[in-house]
């Protein structure tokens, strides 16, 4: 039998190197190569028409973004030199688009993004948030009345990406507190959800769901460390999201408060967050999503509090077999399977609910 000549497709990556160690490139390089496809590592530090020429290009760009928005000249040139060869080469496939990638760099833009996609939604939404840049009580205290933004407040900052500050957060029970924060911060209605947070792996048409631990309820007039002191002057919760969220977490603010325990927590609708995954890649036009989703206690609504490009997708089983899937359907060498949602528990890795699959495991990692 004769052997065929047909040239590999090859797919050119850019990751920074605590992706690359996080990620397990020679397992995704492996799996590529079993499909007839050649990863290469793209080097920014000299041209990338010299590497190429590329089928594809994935890419984890958001550091670099937040580096260059930081004006750090070496990450400016490297954004420009990718954004360069894109331009040059319309052929090439880019996993994701950069001005999306882009926009949810920064919490404001990607709040109003979610504000329009689902304002005619009766269950989806995004809790009220705003920008805040003074330590000024009074004017804070308007600028929160008139955006609807509701204290206790979670305080974000602006910039999604680019290292471990990032996630660092404190839930604010007034506006004295706003003035401990790192200014600018995007200042977001908490909603209680019974400490019960949902992250969506989104992979293509394929997506999970994995149950991780998060902050318990809290109470504008009720101390948030302690549950039962009423103060005037309630303490700011700092907090990392990424460690509370972890599956293995134990930290006492994923802990329900006694009077919070008998409470029902509403359960999760596989179909809301096909909505969800299903609006946001139309919108965004990306594969490759991270959408943390919380339910309201009160009124069972979804909430979307915060949407990263490229996750970590520690939790997600055959990981490398769903990502090529949506590789090998932009090179048109074949069709992955329809699109499908899955829902896997946090405690001991247990199906929490049903999807048409399940996976298999939950080592838990946050979506960042």
């Amino acid at each position: 039998m004769q052997q065929s000549t047909k040239k590999p497709k090859v797919v050119g990556y850019w990751f920074n190197e605590k992706k690359c160690q996080k990620f397990g490139v020679a397992e995704l390089k492996a799996e590529c190569e079993s499909r007839g496809i050649k990863l290469v590592k793209i080097d920014l530090s000299i041209p990338i028409e010299e590497q190429g020429p590329f089928d594809l290009l994935l890419h984890k760009l958001t550091a670099l973004f937040a580096q260059a928005r930081s004006q750090d000249p070496k990450a400016q040139a490297a954004i420009k030199m990718f954004e360069s060869y894109i331009g040059k080469h319309p052929e090439c496939f880019v996993m994701d688009p950069l001005p999306s990638v882009h926009q949810l760099l920064l919490r404001n833009q990607t709040y109003d993004l979610l504000q329009q996609c689902f304002k005619n939604d009766d269950l989806v939404f995004t809790p009220t948030y705003v920008q805040v840049f003074e330590r000024n009580i009074l004017e804070n205290r308007k600028l929160l009345t008139s955006t609807n933004v509701t204290f206790p407040v979670v305080c974000k900052p602006v910039t999604a990406g680019g290292g471990v500050e990032a996630h660092e957060m404190a839930v604010v029970f007034n506006e004295t507190g706003i003035e401990e924060c790192v200014l600018p911060c995007v200042a977001q209605s908490f909603i209680n959800h019974g400490a019960v947070l949902y992250k969506l792996f989104v992979l293509g048409p394929v997506w999970f769901v994995v149950v991780r631990p998060s902050l318990k309820n809290f109470y504008a007039g009720v101390d948030g460390c302690f549950g039962f002191n009423k103060l005037k002057e309630q303490a700011t919760v700092f907090f990392n999201s990424s460690n509370v969220s972890k599956a293995d977490s134990e930290s006492p603010l994923t802990r329900l408060d006694p009077e919070d325990m008998n409470g029902t927590i509403p359960s999760a609708d596989p179909a809301v967050f096909n909505r969800i995954v299903t609006t946001l890649r139309e919108a965004l036009q990306m594969d490759l999503l991270g959408i943390d989703v919380v339910v309201d206690s009160s009124s069972g609504k979804y909430g979307i509090i915060d949407v990263n490009a490229f996750p970590s997708y520690d939790s997600v089983p055959n990981l490398m077999s769903h990502l090529v899937d949506v590789i090998v359907s932009h090179l048109h060498l074949s069709t992955p399977d329809s699109a499908t949602g899955r829902i896997s528990g946090v405690q001991e890795g247990q199906p929490h609910g049903a999807g048409p699959h399940q996976p298999q495991e939950d080592s838990g990692v946050d979506t960042g």
